[in-house]
């Protein structure tokens, strides 16, 4: 015969209760966390999973965050270059309010009466160009390439500086010799020499203006008239040094042209630089094209890699650099004048004031204003065709932030589908649970007493 107390019932009683109350709360903690499972060890599979979404869905995070960010860049760059464009364009309601409409007018004003004017406004547009391509996003200049804590454009002497290079920086076309070096001159002989000391070469600048034809240079010889002073190769044997029409060095003895497309330099008309100088306008060059072509690789999610050099893969990433010069032009052309836009501005407007005000343009200094014009418009063609791949970069990383959205939903769907719970079905367990454990109690405290044995024992 098993004997049944009320202490024995009360220890099962209170191992249900507890149960119960155990059971309540991890209803609760569902409810709360809204999460089917808290640790790894209660699901591993799933929690595996839910692991590698949850990495992913940081991932896509982090791209769509700064995929945004360089979008506004854009955005604000883009307002910028379009307010540039109108004020290069004559599409206008004003096109006296456009650089290109103002040298229109410039040029139909043979008697000078507003050239004064003209010259004024157009210099202060273009000091409001360079204003514009040193507009700020945020902390960041916008136009400054991979360095947006400087600020891009400085303007000393007339003369713009991007990023402490000179826009027009490029390497002096001088005489090279067949090795491809320069070649140095003796001012004394005029005789051409390669190169030997450096300390000492003087290297001369090539200029078409300073090329004579030999042709020319004959028929001067024949009519007994004076000669022009030009380089000699051996001045003892009495040999004039070739050129071609590019300026480029000719062998005497395997030419086979004809003294129509033959060349001698003209040493009055030529300009001469020392090696420093040569040097230096050589290392600018170089640094503005550097410039240029400089990078700032950001992840917007095209995958991001680098190639077994650990070089990183341009299509993996997006270039987020806006370099200026790029737009505004930069270096000389085959005619050594600016292709920036402001250089040549100011080009013109030097040109124009040159001229007393009220007097008539002269046919050559109109031929030249006008040369530069069709310079003006090349660059301002230049500037559109950048423009016009800016804007189309632009909506590249509005359709990728669209993307990236999506992405982020799509993964927040299969991470909840594994981690989060039916809310109705949770808040029902709980709530039922918690109907079982104050139950429990009630039962405890109005049915069970202790009995006369439990005081015996």
């Amino acid at each position: 015969m098993i004997r049944a107390t009320t202490g024995g019932v009360l220890k099962s009683y209170r191992a249900n209760l507890m149960n119960s109350f155990i059971g309540m709360n991890k209803s609760r903690d569902t409810v709360l966390s809204q999460r089917i499972f808290n640790s790894f060890a209660e699901d591993p599979a799933a929690a595996a999973k839910a692991f590698r979404l949850r990495k992913s869905r940081m991932t896509v995070n982090s791209q769509h965050a700064i995929c945004s960010d360089t979008l506004k860049k854009y955005q604000t760059a883009y307002s910028c270059l379009q307010s540039m464009d109108e004020a290069l364009d004559t599409e206008t309601a004003s096109p006296l309010n456009t650089i290109k409409g103002m040298t229109q007018k410039w040029l139909n004003d043979p008697t000078g009466d507003a050239r004064e004017q003209l010259t004024k406004a157009l210099d202060q547009m273009s000091q409001i160009l360079v204003q514009d391509m040193n507009q700020k996003y945020g902390d960041n200049f916008i136009f400054a390439g991979a360095d947006g804590h400087n600020v891009p454009f400085e303007i000393k002497d007339n003369k713009l500086y991007y990023r402490g290079v000179p826009v027009d920086a490029a390497v002096p076309k001088v005489i090279l010799g067949k090795d491809g070096n320069p070649m140095s001159i003796d001012p004394a002989t005029n005789q051409i020499t390669p190169a030997v000391n450096p300390n000492d070469v003087v290297y001369v600048k090539l200029d078409t203006s300073a090329l004579i034809k030999a042709s020319d240079y004959n028929d001067l010889v024949d009519a007994g008239e004076p000669l022009p002073n030009v380089a000699w190769a051996d001045p003892g044997a009495g040999k004039i040094q070739f050129f071609n029409a590019q300026g480029e060095i000719v062998d005497n003895d395997t030419y086979t042209g004809t003294g129509d497309d033959i060349y001698y330099l003209n040493m009055d008309k030529a300009e001469t630089m020392t090696t420093k100088e040569y040097n230096a306008q050589k290392l600018d060059a170089e640094k503005l094209e550097y410039l240029k072509n400089e990078k700032h690789y950001v992840d917007i999610g095209l995958g991001f890699q680098e190639n077994e050099k650990g070089e990183l893969i341009p299509s993996s990433g997006f270039n987020a650099a806006l370099n200026g010069i790029n737009f505004f032009g930069c270096g000389l052309d085959e005619d050594g004048d600016p292709k920036n836009i402001y250089s040549l501005v100011q080009k013109m407007t030097q040109l124009s004031n040159s001229v007393p005000e009220g007097s008539e343009w002269g046919g050559s200094v109109w031929d030249e204003f006008d040369r530069l014009v069709g310079k003006l418009e090349t660059a301002s063609s230049n500037f559109k065709t950048e423009f016009t791949n800016m804007a189309a970069s632009t909506t590249k990383l509005e359709n990728n932030e669209q993307l990236l959205e999506d992405n982020f939903y799509n993964l927040q769907e299969q991470y909840a589908a594994i981690e989060d719970v039916d809310m109705v079905d949770s808040i029902t367990s709980f709530i039922w649970a918690q109907y079982c454990y104050n139950a429990a109690l009630k039962v405890g405290n109005s049915v069970l007493s202790e009995s006369l044995m439990d005081y015996l024992n």
